[in-house]
């Protein structure tokens, strides 16, 4: 979509300029713009195509739903193909090894689902996966999810106490902003999806 785009940087006194001749810069204004315009077409022809495709920046998800696992596994491989085909059109790099299928099912038996492949790759069936920062099993009863955030919280507090507190302690107004400002946002993130499991009874944060 951009040609002859340059890149200057300075390292040590010496500047390098190196030419761009793919993809969109990490971090940059512009990039989410260009990728929604190359990916937009994408989600439109799979879900022309009778797909559940949903996006969100980089991260796509196909979702397939079926009574019947071999026939979710044909209908998933179709829904991989178009995928490929678009790449190959298009121009993106699709990376195998970070595409993820997780069987969301409450049976134990899932090899019927494969195998699946991207790229000629096969892909790897995983327990579980992390989206958008929520960590989603193939029970979907979000116990690993809620466990790291308990975890992250209490490992953030703990880092940034021993950094604020190393002589006289924290004082009260810098725990309630580390809450507030740091730990708070942190664990709630991603709350519209699991917030009603928070609910239950055998769920204890602390």
């Amino acid at each position: 979509m951009l040609e002859s785009r340059l890149v200057h940087t300075s390292i040590m006194g010496s500047n390098l300029t190196a030419k761009v001749i793919d993809g969109c810069p990490q971090g940059g204004v512009f990039s989410p713009i260009l990728w929604n315009l190359v990916v937009d077409r994408l989600l439109t022809i799979t879900n022309d195509l009778d797909f559940s495709t949903f996006g969100y920046a980089d991260d796509i998800v196909i979702i397939v739903l079926g009574k019947f696992a071999h026939t979710v596994g044909e209908i998933m491989q179709e829904a991989l193909n178009v995928v490929v085909k678009w790449a190959v059109k298009e121009g993106p790099n699709i990376n195998p090894h970070k595409t993820a299928i997780v069987p969301l099912t409450n049976r134990r038996n899932t090899e019927v689902l494969g195998p699946l492949t991207l790229h000629g790759k096969e892909l790897t069936m995983l327990d579980e996966v992390k989206y958008l920062g929520v960590t989603l099993d193939s029970k979907l009863n979000l116990n690993q999810h809620l466990q790291k955030i308990i975890n992250k919280a209490q490992t953030t507090f703990a880092v940034v106490r021993r950094i604020h507190g190393k002589k006289w302690g924290l004082r009260p107004n810098m725990v309630l902003w580390l809450y507030t400002r740091i730990i708070r946002p942190s664990v709630l993130h991603g709350a519209l999806v699991w917030w009603s499991k928070a609910m239950q009874k055998k769920i204890k944060l602390n």
